[in-house]
């Protein structure tokens, strides 16, 4: 990937020193189990601010379970005793068509067509396969059944003991995968042990997110064994590594970087990945038949108006040149001054604006119920990126605003924020409705609940914020009003979200903190508290049923409303 030059040598010290804000060192909590620390620009961060809420609502002090490769039952097993856990073929058939069909991560890790031809060589004779294959085998079988649980909605005994069947087999298989990679030394790097810890990493920490501070120690490894492994240098500098070989490399070397950016947003620490050291070309937009093994040059990339399973990867790619900079000035001990914040805001637009493929964009289709729901999902997330992205570099303003003569950059920025997280809170109502059943994302349902809460939860923080103390953002006797949508439009966003929350809070603790805080600033409960540290009562929720979620009209198309900030 070429990187853009550091933003931070492109302002003498004395401009960033007059123009900078008090810096905000983060929330550190400290617990019997241990520390932990997010930035200021983490999501319950952000939260810390609602007067009333308690601390303990706020950030998690119980020991979650962690990774498995770091904390589990990772008794040593031989080859023969990881193969004797592999289930009948049928049914891994079906688990593997199930991995398949989520696109969550192997377009990005396997040659589907190499993959087959390995697959079914396993099944003939798995003497001659390597446990680092194995080890990924187990990998994906994992992921598979995870997504089965996530997909079985339904109460009753039945759904419960197939919830508990899947559940029993996905540790199954974590641990085999995990076996099989120790078996594999796999702190020596090799083919297929980079594909597999990325595996392993998704479901624990992506999808279940089992312990933050695990995912950041995870990735952070995976990253080293990868530079370690050469993966950060572009394969054109080596002419021993095959073109097929080079662009499956490009390909997992993109991943790595993303996922590098996703979970130190998500747990507000900074990246480990920077692009002084990096050179690694973005990968083509091809198909998997479009190259072989055996191809001795890779063929033009396809217009990027055609849509190939490579394509998302590739714009989030572009993405992460400009989101990797705000990631870098955000958790700099220096604040930025607001012409470094233009500066990259400047480019996050461009890269937005002229990079993101056409058949990516939100409003690019005028009619989407041609299109499928994978494709649609893709575009709410690129698009919520983009959002999330400029409320973590301009959310700053928000949290320091003057309370006497605002400059009107600081109202810029805060009608920046209002905008984005606004924005953001309209995909989620969107996404939950067509979640439900008969939605036109049902099927999806776990995606959308697993990729996008983080986004909103930093939106509905923002929100939070701004009402909490709206006084303060009111404009002066004599000038027009600042802010593009009122407050009482801002109250009416929070209110469909609050219902929204309130429906997940029974399974999700992040949005039982979410509902409590906004509970408060709706007014719909006094401040929390020192007694009550459990969910919503049993009769609040019951009346749940009755409160429509449709109070503001998000139709699912590319013409719902998308506001220009």
């Amino acid at each position: 990937m070429t990187g853009y030059p550091n933003l931070r040598n492109l302002w003498p010290r004395d401009l960033l020193d007059e123009a900078a804000t008090p810096k905000d060192p983060g929330t550190l909590n400290l617990h019997e189990a241990g520390a932990s620390y997010v930035q200021s620009e983490h999501w319950e961060a952000v939260l810390t601010k609602v007067r009333g809420l308690r601390g303990e609502l706020i950030t998690v002090n119980h020991t979650l379970p962690g990774s498995n490769l770091f904390y589990g039952p990772n008794r040593h097993a031989t080859r023969e005793e990881i193969l004797a856990a592999v289930p009948s073929r049928s049914v891994v058939d079906r688990l593997m068509a199930l991995h398949f069909d989520s696109y969550i991560l192997t377009p990005y890790l396997l040659h589907r067509k190499k993959f087959l031809r390995e697959y079914e060589s396993f099944w003939v004779d798995s003497s001659k396969t390597s446990i680092a294959w194995i080890a990924l085998f187990f990998s994906m079988l994992y992921i598979a059944t995870q997504l089965q649980t996530f997909a079985i909605d339904s109460d009753g005994e039945t759904a419960e003991s197939l919830k508990a069947e899947y559940t029993t087999m996905k540790h199954s298989f974590r641990e085999k995968a995990i076996q099989s990679l120790i078996l594999a030394r796999y702190t020596t790097g090799g083919p297929y042990i980079l594909e597999t810890l990325i595996t392993v990493l998704t479901g624990e920490f992506v999808l279940l997110k089992d312990s933050h501070t695990d995912g950041s120690l995870f990735i952070n490894m995976i990253l080293h064994l990868a530079m370690r492994m050469g993966y950060h240098r572009d394969p054109d500098h080596f002419p021993g590594i095959s073109p097929f070989e080079g662009e499956m490399r490009r390909r997992v070397w993109t991943t790595i970087l993303q996922l590098d950016l996703v979970l130190s947003l998500e747990m507000g620490l900074p990246r480990s990945a920077t692009d002084r050291h990096i050179d690694t070309k973005l990968p083509r937009n091809l198909y998997d038949s479009d190259f072989e093994e055996d191809t001795t040059e890779i063929p033009p990339p396809r217009p990027e108006t055609e849509w190939t399973p490579i394509l998302p990867i590739i714009a989030k790619g572009r993405l992460i040149s400009a989101i990797g900079l705000i990631c870098d000035v955000n958790t700099d001990t220096k604040p930025p001054s607001y012409e470094e914040v233009v500066k990259v805001d400047t480019l996050l637009q461009d890269l937005h604006n002229n990079s993101v493929p056409s058949v990516l964009r939100w409003q690019s289709m005028p009619h989407p119920i041609t299109d499928s729901a994978t494709l649609v999902v893709t575009r709410i997330s690129v698009e919520s990126t983009y959002y999330k992205s400029r409320i973590l570099l301009y959310r700053r303003a928000l949290i320091n605003y003057p309370t006497q003569h605002p400059h009107e950059r600081d109202k810029s920025s805060v009608q920046i924020c209002l905008d984005s997280a606004l924005n953001i809170l309209s995909f989620q109502q969107m996404l939950h409705e067509e979640s439900q059943p008969f939605g036109r994302l049902c099927q999806l349902k776990w995606k959308v609940a697993q990729i996008f809460t983080s986004d909103v939860l930093l939106a509905t923080s923002v929100l939070c914020i701004y009402l909490q103390d709206v006084d303060k953002f009111e404009y002066e006797a004599g000038s027009q009003e600042p802010w593009s949508i009122s407050v009482e439009d801002i109250r009416q966003r929070l209110t469909v979200s609050h219902k929204i929350w309130l429906q997940m809070s029974m399974k999700s603790a992040e949005a039982d903190k979410v509902a409590k805080a906004l509970d408060i600033i709706l007014g719909t409960t006094e401040a929390y508290s020192e007694e009550d540290s459990g969910h919503l009562s049993h009769d609040y929720m019951a009346n749940l049923d009755a409160m429509p979620l449709n109070d503001i009209d998000t139709p699912f198309n590319n013409q719902c409303e998308i506001r220009d900030s």
